[in-house]
């Protein structure tokens, strides 16, 4: 048993690795793709992050792969039919390129051991339905924020922007409030997007009395909205 124990142990770590280079490059794929930062900027943001964000965070990713199958059908075997599914399919899906979620990779093979080892049973299927749902909700959900957001930049009038902007902000810091007394996400989540949200608005409003009066071109002004984004994530660190 203590031979299977570092055995898991090690698949564990193997997991983590791949996870690394997996979920790492999609994280980064846009900010490099659109220019925003170089990909040596990129790969070193990434990593200053995954490492804070162990500090900074609890598990809830970590709790939510828990509380989807019953506790009491878990062990090492199955620990271990886990780790090799997911590791196997991340692989898979990195050598293929298609974008996947390592955390989704993980419930569904803790998922499917737990089933080939106690049956249909030991399933929440109240967690697993929120997982699902999201996955579909999550692309719908970013696009409507990046029509918005595209709407905000097409116009002309920085008052009407900055009306916009923090409309939407405000719905922004409701939704959240929401999340944490009725969900149970972190308060440390809606500080940050605080932060961000103050960043880019001071960010923003500087450049409008630097600038405003010259009046920008659109692609000018595309090229602005580029360097608020850098600029932004620089003042973050």
């Amino acid at each position: 048993m203590f031979t299977l124990l570092l055995i898991v142990i090690g698949i564990a770590l193997l997991f983590d690795l791949v996870n690394g280079f997996h979920d790492a490059a999609n994280s980064i794929a846009t900010v490099v793709s659109t220019k925003v930062l170089t990909p040596f900027q990129a790969v070193l943001w990434a990593a200053l992050f995954n490492v804070v964000a162990f500090w900074v965070f609890d598990m809830s990713v970590g709790n939510t792969v828990a509380k989807t199958v019953d506790n009491g059908a878990i062990d090492l075997w199955v620990i271990l039919a886990g780790l090799l599914a997911a590791t196997f399919w991340n692989l898979l899906t990195w050598w293929l390129g298609i974008p996947s979620s390592s955390s989704h990779t993980l419930i569904g093979g803790f998922a499917g051991a737990a089933v080939a080892h106690a049956g249909f049973g030991v399933i929440e299927s109240g967690e697993i339905l929120k997982v699902v749902m999201f996955i579909f909700l999550a692309p719908i959900i970013g696009g409507f924020i990046a029509y918005l957001i595209a709407v905000v930049t097409i116009l002309r009038s920085f008052w009407k922007k900055m009306l916009v902007i923090l409309t939407l902000s405000g719905i922004t810091i409701a939704v959240m409030e929401y999340m944490i007394e009725y969900i149970d996400m972190k308060p440390i989540m809606m500080y940050i997007v605080e932060g961000m949200i103050a960043v880019f608005i001071l960010v923003y409003i500087w450049f409008e009395i630097a600038h405003g009066s010259r009046k920008p071109s659109a692609l000018k002004e595309a090229n602005m909205h580029k360097k608020l984004q850098f600029h932004s994530c620089l003042h973050m660190v």
